[in-house]
């Protein structure tokens, strides 16, 4: 029998007999690794291979591996009939409604209708009595509140024509446009 150095230099130069790696593990498995030939009798060529019998544990499978992938080991998990158990019966919390914020929606909401009734001259109705007889009031014909002088209603400067008669104010246009847009988003959600 030759060296193993030189039993070494004929497996990776391909010129080898079986015979003659049978007797060392290492070699067969170094040829096996490289040339993917399995060569008998192996003893142990891997240290997967080195598992003691006394070490290994018993396992005893539940069921064939393509149904279930599940592996009892000895009696760790011992079978308990479910319907022996006696479990409570399990507590469904009640289902709690999510109250939404209606606050500014309705604020929002008083808004555009006070704006809205402004505009055809309804406030007069109740306000007018208010203003001075002898200025620009209510019983002149003026019967919208102006937005930016609502503090001014016991005065002329505090009104002017309604919408039907063609005129209309910035601020009327702004409070209009911001209120129906914040109504609308509002009410989206």
């Amino acid at each position: 029998m030759s060296s193993d150095k030189e039993l070494l230099n004929r497996i990776l130069s391909g010129d080898f007999s079986p015979d003659e790696l049978a007797g060392n593990p290492i070699l067969v498995s170094l040829a096996e690794r490289v040339y993917g030939i399995k060569i008998d009798p192996v003893k142990l060529t891997k240290p997967r291979d080195f598992v003691e019998p006394e070490l290994a544990t018993e396992i005893t499978e539940v069921a064939p591996p393509t149904d279930m992938l599940i592996e009892v080991i000895g009696n760790i998990a011992p079978a308990i009939p479910v319907a022996n158990m006696n479990l409570p019966p399990l507590a469904i919390p009640p289902v709690v409604e999510v109250k939404k914020k209606t606050g500014m929606r309705n604020l929002v909401l008083a808004g555009f209708g006070f704006v809205i009734l402004n505009l055809f001259g309804v406030w007069s109705y109740v306000l007018g009595s208010l203003c001075q007889s002898g200025d620009l009031c209510p019983a002149d014909g003026y019967t919208r509140i102006n937005l930016m002088d609502i503090y001014k209603v016991n005065t002329g400067y505090g009104w002017s024509e309604p919408v039907q008669s063609g005129a209309f104010g910035i601020p009327d246009i702004v409070a209009v446009v911001v209120l129906s847009i914040t109504l609308f988003a509002l009410l989206r959600k």
